[in-house]
């Protein structure tokens, strides 16, 4: 399974008030399918395949929070992060998704972490690309941003695996 990279746009940081500290620690830029650039894979021992891709050129698609699964197909959501004092600090980004299984290692999952740092206010990605047959789970996708154990913001997708 890959996981795409959480990815800097370069976008101006926005500026922060006093008053981000006392709402939600990120906004939502937007949600859905996107359509990106993969530049190239790379080591993930915490992802089932082993794998994540790293990506570029990221942009919204489909505006949607129900995903039809295909193979090659990107989802998730882009966020910005509200709250100053979380800049520079060590996050994680975790996917819980239904059960998993890579037949050709055996392994299996119902989630996957990463560490994350933002450095700046600007635009972030997390997401997921169907890149094998056995990744098509049909069921709720949780794209979640924690300080520790402490949930920060969870997106839901759901994914439906359309009939031929």
């Amino acid at each position: 399974m890959r996981i795409l990279a959480a990815l800097l746009i370069a976008l101006p940081a926005a500026a922060i008030s006093g008053s981000a500290l006392s709402g939600p620690p990120i906004s939502v830029v937007d949600y859905g399918v996107y359509k990106l650039s993969v530049d190239h894979r790379a080591a993930a021992q915490q992802a089932i395949s082993g794998e994540r891709n790293v990506v570029s050129n990221i942009r919204i698609f489909r505006r949607t929070r129900t995903v039809f699964a295909q193979l090659g197909r990107s989802f998730g959501y882009r966020f910005r992060i509200a709250d100053p004092t979380l800049l520079g600090r060590q996050l994680t980004l975790r996917t819980a998704f239904p059960p998993l299984q890579d037949p050709q290692t055996g392994r299996t999952g119902t989630s996957q972490s990463r560490p994350f740092m933002p450095l700046s206010s600007g635009v972030y990605y997390d997401g997921y690309r169907f890149d094998y047959l056995w990744e098509l789970a049909e069921g709720l996708w949780r794209f979640q941003l924690l300080d520790g154990e402490t949930l920060l913001h969870e997106e839901v997708l759901r994914v439906v695996v359309p009939l031929n």
